[in-house]
Formats: C-alpha cells, sequence, structure tokens
C-alpha cells in the first residue's frame, strides 16, 4: 500500500524568537503526489525544498494551508514516512543490520522478525554478506544503500529523499540511482525527491516540480515522459532527456533573471 501527497495552498513563515524577525521559507504553494509516484522537487538553494520535506514529515506544521497524506491532515510524525538525507546517518557503534533493525524497534514484532526484515532488505541491497561489519568498513555507496535499507525496511507508504545522492562520486552515484530506480520500482512505494541536479531529476522522476527562489512557489511542473524508469542510463541517453533538462534550466535562469 502507497499513500497519496497533497500539498494545499501551503505557506510557511519562521520567526525568530528573540529578535521577532520572520522570513517566510515558501507561499501559497501546491502540487501533488499520486499513490507510486516519483516526483523531484528542484529550485535554487533557500526555496524552501528542505522545509516542504520537514511538514510533510510532520517535524513541523505549515503557517498556513494543509498538507495531507491519503486525504488525512498531517500534524505529527507518522511511522508510514520514510525519511532519508544526504548523510547516512548510521550509527557507529551498531553493524549493519543492528542499523537497518533500528526503525523497526518501535514495532511490536519479535526480534527474530526484525531480523528477518532486516535482513530481506540487506539482500535487496547486495549487502547481506556485509550484515555483521560496521559502517567504517563500508565505502560510501554502501552505507547509502543501507541506509536505504533501513528506510524501507519499515515498510513506509512515502519516502522522502532530500539529496541523498549528491556527496558521491560520478560512478558511484550512477551505480546508486540505478540501484534505487530498480528498488522502487519494486516496492511501488510514493517519493518526494529533493535535488539540485537537474538531469537526476530527470532520469529518476515520474513528474518534476520547479520551485522560485525563496519564498519558494511553484514556476513549473511537468511529466517525464521517458521510457527506462528503471534504468537511470538509458534513460539519460534518450534525445528527449536533454530537452527536459534544458527546461529546467531556462526556468530556474529565468527565475534567476527576474530577481536580478
Amino acid at each position: 500500500m502507497t499513500s497519496s501527497l497533497d500539498l494545499q495552498n501551503i505557506t510557511k513563515v519562521f520567526t525568530d524568537a528573540k529578535t521577532g524577525h520572520s522570513v517566510t521559507a515558501v507561499q501559497d504553494m501546491s502540487f501533488s503526489v499520486a499513490p507510486g509516484e516519483l516526483v523531484a522537487v528542484v529550485g535554487p538553494s533557500g526555496c524552501g525544498k528542505s522545509t516542504i520535506l520537514n511538514m510533510v514529515s510532520g517535524l513541523y506544521g505549515p503557517t498556513e494551508g494543509r498538507v495531507l497524506l491519503d486525504g488525512v491532515p498531517v500534524t505529527a510524525t507518522r511511522p508510514e514516512v520514510g525519511f532519508m538525507l544526504q548523510k547516512d546517518l548510521l550509527l557507529p557503534w551498531r553493524n549493519i543490520v543492528q542499523n537497518v533493525e533500528f526503525g523497526l524497534e518501535e514495532k511490536k514484532m519479535s526480534r527474530a522478525e526484525r531480523r528477518a526484515r532486516a535482513m530481506a532488505e540487506l539482500e535487496r541491497m547486495k549487502l547481506a554478506e556485509f550484515a555483521d561489519k560496521y559502517p567504517h568498513h563500508l565505502s560510501g555507496g554502501m552505507r547509502q544503500r543501507a541506509a536505504l535499507a533501513r528506510t524501507l525496511a519499515i515498510e513506509p507508504e512515502i519516502v522522502l529523499l532530500d539529496e541523498p545522492f549528491s556527496a558521491l562520486d560520478a560512478q558511484t552515484k550512477l551505480v546508486l540511482q540505478r540501484h534505487f530506480a530498480r528498488t522502487i520500482a519494486e516496492t511501488g512505494v510514493t517519493c518526494v525527491l529533493i535535488t539540485h541536479d537537474l538531469n537526476e531529476a530527470v532520469i529518476l522522476a515520474d513528474r518534476v516540480v520547479v520551485l522560485s527562489g525563496r519564498p519558494g512557489r511553484v514556476i513549473d511542473e511537468f511529466a517525464i515522459e521517458l521510457p527506462h524508469r528503471t534504468d537511470p542510463l538509458k534513460r539519460s541517453l534518450e534525445p528527449q532527456a536533454g530537452v527536459y533538462v534544458k527546461r529546467l534550466f531556462d526556468a530556474l535562469h529565468l527565475e534567476d533573471q527576474d530577481a536580478a
């Protein structure tokens, strides 16, 4: 089962308690994500992309508007929402399988059930042979795969990804993108991907939402109608892929000109 997501006329204002100074991060923003869809969100630094994920995850609410998961307003963190960040945040004192089990420890299941589910995700990530290793024994790409295994082990209905591949070298990034694309297709989970990489948005997403500079608002939105949804490398070689990347660049470049 996967969830639908709706952001309805979202505005988020942050106010400094000491100075009273206010900053509007996003303003009157609306877009939706269908069950099983991967939507990439791109925009300039400081436009509120991470703020969106924090509101969807329930870490804090919007100042105005509503965030809905399957039509239900998000008012607190929810166990069906998985979050994956740029840093893997693996616990160094736990081995890899224990790290994957971490999110399962709040669920009502036996130790044997936790271990079986964690190992199943490590098998999917081709990391089962490293289950008893510690994070410092693994490469950056392997740690990110372990982080993805930890995220999927809780069987989320929606996964939020905040630039999870940006710290990797080009070759490792491509390998992990392909692995991620196949895994997400297998699970059918709903995804929101935050990225600064316009090519990444095109080769991974079903649809792209483009945001303006702060305060963030939607300035473009379109479907990525390309084959090879599970193979980003093949997707990147499609002639139309470059057309989509240019559309993103033009939208962001025009926004920069308007701001100037």
